[in-house]
């Protein structure tokens, strides 16, 4: 007796092979499923970062009022304290003082020194007496001696106006009393300064004008400013507090050049590559952005992508590298930024922010990020 298998075969073609595919899609669903489980991760302790620029003093002086809280948010030009400056009334007017000495000083150096020369005696016998002749000698002879210490700069021009006096009056004396003999005459010339002696003359005016124009200007440096808009990171300061010409009194969370950083372990670093695509929440709003920086601890080479990865939607995130450092802030500068983070053995991990969210976030503002398995 012929048994008909035929419809047992085509049934078992049929529904065989069907079940076959579906068996095939359920397993390679569920590898899909276990892989990206697996290697998915969340981090709850990321943050808002910036790049940071200080507000300083231009000039010493006592801090007399501080206008903004720290964690304020403030507009490039907003007035963040007032102090009182160390330059006084009086010392600009000894400033004034000095210019004007040194200016002077520098037109006699300009017209030349003042000096006596030694004129041939007339044959005829002198109507002056030797001791008159021996003391204009004597003055001549010291009026050189002051002339060239003048021309050195050991003296003052006072010093040797006197010198010139004193020659003056012994000619005169001697011209006025009877001689029985015959002595040289004196005459005096006016001999150029030196180029030395000019330039130095000229380089006193230019210091004493300096001073006297960067005391002015301390005078006016009444207000620190913020130097860009952002958030206000105090530094120790209050009101008394003496500061100095060029000292950072805050720090200013650039509003224009926010990121991203998540702190992860070397083991979830290897799960991460740049220009990944990550979904994070900040407060209610959620967002997403791309990997731009890896920065290890424990390699100076670490990656960077800073702008080249693309974000549909979202800014490219334009982070400068610290140097490797992964010791976190509330940015890269080193100015005295208040450190925000507590995780210098972790990989710092930075992501771009939206341009059109970056209005309404500031630096520390908390948030938790998705790394999808890859």
């Amino acid at each position: 007796m012929e048994v008909d298998i035929s419809k047992k075969v085509n049934y078992f073609i049929k529904y065989g092979v069907l079940g076959l595919v579906v068996l095939a899609v359920l397993c390679s669903g569920a590898v899909w499923f276990f892989y990206h489980h697996q290697t998915g991760f969340t981090v709850r302790d990321a943050q808002v970062s910036s790049s940071m620029i200080g507000a300083r003093t231009k000039a010493a002086g006592t801090v007399e009022q501080v206008m903004v809280a720290d964690g304020d948010r403030v507009e490039a030009g907003d007035v963040i304290a007032r102090i009182k400056v160390n330059v006084t009334d009086e010392q600009i007017a000894q400033l004034e003082q000095t210019v004007e000495l040194s200016k002077k000083n520098l037109a006699e150096v300009q017209k030349g020194m003042t000096v006596a020369q030694s004129i041939p005696a007339p044959a005829a016998p002198s109507v002056s007496s030797g001791a008159s002749q021996g003391a204009v000698a004597a003055a001549a002879k010291r009026m050189d001696r002051m002339n060239q210490l003048y021309e050195m700069g050991a003296i003052s021009a006072v010093k040797r106006d006197e010198a010139e006096a004193a020659y003056q009056s012994a000619l005169a004396s001697a011209s006025s009393a009877p001689s029985v003999s015959s002595s040289p005459s004196y005459q005096t010339v006016t001999q150029p300064s030196s180029p030395e002696v000019i330039k130095n003359a000229e380089l006193q005016v230019k210091q004493a004008e300096a001073a006297l124009e960067n005391a002015k200007k301390a005078s006016e440096a009444t207000e620190i400013t913020a130097p860009a808009a952002g958030t206000v990171y105090l530094s120790d300061i209050q009101e008394g507090t003496e500061v100095k010409a060029g000292q950072t009194i805050a720090n200013i969370g650039d509003a224009g050049n926010l990121w991203l950083e998540a702190y992860v372990t070397q083991a979830q670093k290897d799960k991460i590559r740049l220009g990944q695509f990550v979904s994070y929440k900040i407060g209610n709003a959620k967002l997403q952005g791309t990997v731009t920086d890896i920065l290890d601890p424990q390699d100076d080479s670490s990656s960077s992508a800073a702008g080249n990865a693309a974000n549909s939607g979202a800014d490219s995130g334009t982070a400068a590298a610290d140097g490797g450092s992964g010791a976190a802030t509330v940015g890269t500068n080193t100015e005295g930024a208040k450190p925000v983070s507590a995780h210098p053995d972790k990989v710092t991990i930075r992501i771009s922010l939206p341009v059109n969210a970056s209005k309404d976030l500031k630096p520390g503002q908390k948030a938790d990020v998705q790394f999808a398995g890859d």
